[in-house]
């Protein structure tokens, strides 16, 4: 072993040697001034290969890939950028077809084709990796099996080599996710390099990889597309500031350098509309959990969101355009006049263009049709004249009284023409002031009356309805809500069209978007990479609730390809345990997450009776976690409040290294924050300190399991979780033989018994229910009773079907034919 170490030492001076070298000649290179654009061109290579040197400089490489192939033994290393001495590679990019072997082999599958034609065979002898510190080969590890395998209880779980172990059992000395170039696995590594053509959406389990992916993905696109993508026209969009600073952590280490970096919500107000006085996501959150109407913003919330929404938007401006045409045909005489027919034909033809550029060119081509026209009017009239002249007045002999006819000839003539200029000059002004442009903001407002939702959406729910017409007028007094900002933004591009366009979007936490949002940003990119987690969608009240509804819209313009990554490499697998009880509580068939087998201590659930006993016991965990080596840990609270009390009580007990985070834009400082939940979104932590998982704060309902869910999956290595009362039901064990217990939400609507596995769970259509708002003006009175209906409550019908698909698969489990024969 110390002598293959030596061997890898001997290999590290040589290139280091090497690139220092080339470091000094292209800083020599460097110094030369330019004196023609050609000149300049490679001045610029020069600097920028120079950049890419001093960066590597430090770890010049993070692997060595030992292969067979047709020309023999082959030993190649493996780094962030290639370098070559005498055409000869002796560092390998990992964007590369060779970087993309060190990924692809995980000890199972040895023998891979590669070339062009993909007809190049190849043989994998060894893959090892390298820890390279201080110009020292400090550690290295041939990389062994990983993969993904059974237990005999049925569990999946994924089997790590050694080197992969280290790597997630290292303590974290930053506050955020880790470079994963040096542990990229096979089935992250297929994401980064697919083709930049189709539309990515990557449905992720929580530790799974996809914000890394997501930035190495942007390397790679960059690195093998050069001449189609231009770096200043790729975005990426990420959830909140705490995460964007990640990402420029990385921007210079994965050479994205000059892309654009944003949240949505910065993206609007920078480039459409001012939104800064409307809430962000997390106020808007805020602000309807808080909210004793928080079910029916929740409905206006979905809808404006949907795709349902955006269709009735397009048919909308489709008809103000139809109505702002002439009502009929331009009629100067009965040999000058634009038939409607003519008008609505060349409006259609201008489809492609914005609204306001299209009635602009309308306007032109009716005021280009009346100058022909007048023009002609003139010509005839001035043949006409010269008819009557040389036929009635020229054969007049000299005098006073040819001199007054031809006089009153020409003041006729000029009276037809003035008559003929202002009727076109009316007419003009009249479909001028008609055809004006119309603002998004006056457009949008216009669309909140009965009126129009009758019309294109005929079937809409009456409560529905009203809550919509109802928040139209505030809409009008330009009072609006972080749902407004896509449509308004739709409005925008389509009324005045578009200022900018992308190469490339890639959405990270697109769980957040709605489907109209993320419509948009397509509309917006020649190509997009699309990641993340419904399981962990907490902004359930506007983003999605599956990736169908998007996926179909999208399917429409590009080819789509969807991909699952179940496996998660961020937490222990007895935390990713417990995350799994809450998707198997929650009854939703949310995939489970396959963890890795690296073990743990087993998260801890602490009972406590007061407040006070409860700062006690966090601050004695704290004491403990700390001591133990962790770097960061998180105290995660129901809300803003409870952040601020505990953070008040711990400082008064003497914790000096405590932050209170309650904006999404803070930058995380000390090692110890505190943090409500609904914020805590992409980052992870050492531990993960939970200060109330009770029944109270986390009921059995499917928006709390998202919260829970997304909670736990945030630690590395330690979880406690405290609660007062009762454990939260989505934390309790269930037997996997015993049938999914219904929701809250519909189990009274249940007609059949869930509990036998040879009927298919059935609920009522309708029922009569007492009327709550009715007020009874007699003792004797009876209650008044009304209809309730099942399906007019989304969150019932979603939370019924989801439930019943778990409830197949139990079924199904029970092996009887009558069961097969049921669920057919």
């Amino acid at each position: 072993m110390e002598n293959e170490q030596q061997v890898e030492q001997q290999h590290l001076d040589k290139t280091i040697t090497i690139i220092e070298k080339q470091i000094d000649m292209k800083s020599e290179s460097c110094k030369r001034m330019a004196t023609s654009p050609s000149e300049e061109q490679l001045l610029k290579q020069d600097y920028k290969t120079l950049d890419s040197l001093q960066k590597i400089r430090p770890n010049p490489y993070f692997g060595r890939l030992d292969f067979q192939d047709e020309w023999g033994q082959e030993t190649v290393y493996i780094g962030k950028c290639g370098v070559a001495e005498n055409d000869h590679l002796i560092i390998v990019d990992w964007r590369t077809d060779i970087g993309k072997l060190y990924n692809s082999y995980q000890g199972v599958k040895k023998d891979f084709l590669i070339g062009t034609d993909g007809k190049q065979s190849i043989e994998i002898t060894r893959k090892r990796a390298l820890v390279i510190q201080d110009d020292r080969i400090i550690k290295y590890t041939d990389v062994g099996k990983t993969e993904v395998v059974e237990t005999e209880t049925g569990e999946k779980v994924k089997m790590m080599d050694a080197y992969l172990e280290e790597i997630l059992h290292e303590t974290e000395n930053e506050l955020q996710l880790r470079d994963i170039i040096s542990s990229i696995q096979e089935e992250q590594d297929e994401i980064i390099r697919l083709p930049l053509n189709n539309t990515i959406v990557v449905q992720g389990a929580a530790g799974s990889g996809k914000s890394s992916i997501a930035l190495h993905r942007i390397s790679y696109l960059l690195y093998q597309y050069q001449n189609e993508l231009d770096r200043g026209n790729v975005l990426i969009l990420a959830p909140n500031e705490m995460f964007l600073s990640y990402f420029r952590n990385l921007v210079p280490e994965l050479d994205i350098n000059g892309i654009e970096q944003r949240t949505f919500y910065d993206w609007a107000s920078t480039y459409f509309t001012d939104v800064r006085s409307i809430p962000d996501l997390h106020q808007n959150y805020v602000e309807i959990y808080a909210d004793q109407k928080k079910e029916e913003r929740i409905l206006i919330s979905k809808y404006k969101g949907s795709l349902q929404f955006k269709k009735l938007l397009d048919k909308f401006v489709e008809e103000i355009g139809r109505k702002l045409l002439p009502y009929g045909d331009i009629h100067f005489s009965d040999q000058h006049m634009l038939t409607k027919e003519s008008i609505v034909e060349f409006y259609e033809s201008r489809s492609h263009m914005p609204f306001n550029d299209r009635f602009k060119e309308v306007k032109q081509y009716i005021q280009h049709w009346s100058k022909q026209e007048e023009n002609a009017h003139e010509r005839k009239v001035e043949e006409e004249f010269e008819e009557v002249y040389e036929k009635w007045i020229r054969p007049l002999p000299e005098g006073e009284d040819r001199k007054q006819i031809y006089t009153y000839l020409e003041q006729a003539k000029k009276i037809r023409l003035e008559l003929f200029r202002e009727q076109v000059k009316k007419t003009n002004d009249e479909y001028g002031r008609k055809m004006k442009s119309v603002s998004a903001l006056r457009m949008y407002k216009s669309v909140f009356q009965k009126r129009i939702f009758n019309l294109w959406a005929p079937d809409m729910d009456e409560k529905l309805l009203g809550l919509l017409l109802e928040n139209g007028k505030k809409i009008a007094k330009e009072q609006f809500s972080y749902e407004d900002i896509a449509p308004l933004i739709y409005l925008d591009a389509k009324i005045n069209g578009k200022s900018l366009q992308y190469d490339h979007i890639v959405i990270d936490e697109a769980q957040d978007y709605s489907p109209f949002q993320l419509a948009i940003m397509q509309d917006y990119a020649k190509s997009t990479t699309i990641l993340g987690d419904v399981a962990q969608g907490i902004f359930s009240h506007y983003g999605l609730d599956n990736w169908d509804e998007f996926q179909n819209y999208a399917e429409e313009k590009h080819p789509v390809q969807r991909i699952n990554l179940q496996t998660s490499y961020r937490s222990t697998k007895e935390i990713m345990d417990i995350a799994n009880r809450v998707l198997i509580n929650n009854s939703y068939p949310y995939p489970l997450v396959i963890p890795v087998n690296r073990q743990g201590s087993h998260p801890t659930f602490e009972k406590v009776t007061h407040f006070g006993e409860l700062c006690d016991r966090i601050n004695e965990s704290l004491d403990r976690i700390l001591a133990s080596g962790h770097q960061t840990i998180a105290i995660l609270s129901k809300d803003a409040e409870s952040a601020t009390d505990l953070y008040h009580q711990l400082k008064q007990k003497g914790r000096k290294e405590l932050e209170l985070v309650m904006d999404p834009s803070h930058e995380l400082q000390q090692r110890v924050i505190i943090i409500p939940s609904y914020l805590v979104k992409g980052l992870e932590f050492d531990a993960v300190i939970m200060e109330d998982v009770s029944d109270k704060v986390f009921e059995d309902q499917t928006h709390h399991a998202k919260m829970l869910y997304m909670s736990i999956t945030r630690a590395h290595h330690e979880l406690v979780l405290y609660y007062r009362g009762e454990l939260s039901p989505l934390l309790t064990y269930r037997d996997p033989a015993e049938p999914p217990p219904p929701r809250p939400t519909f189990a009274d609507w249940l007609i059949t018994d869930y509990r036998d596995p040879s009927v298919l769970p059935q609920v009522e259509s309708q029922r009569e229910v007492k009327d709550p708002d009715a007020i009874l003006l007699f003792e004797e009175e009876e209650e008044q009773l009304m209809t309730e209906y099942f399906d007019g409550d989304r969150n019932r019908v979603q939370d019924f079907y989801a439930w019943r698909e778990i409830w197949k698969k139990w079924a199904s489990e029970q092996g009887t034919q009558t069961v097969l024969n049921t669920l057919q």
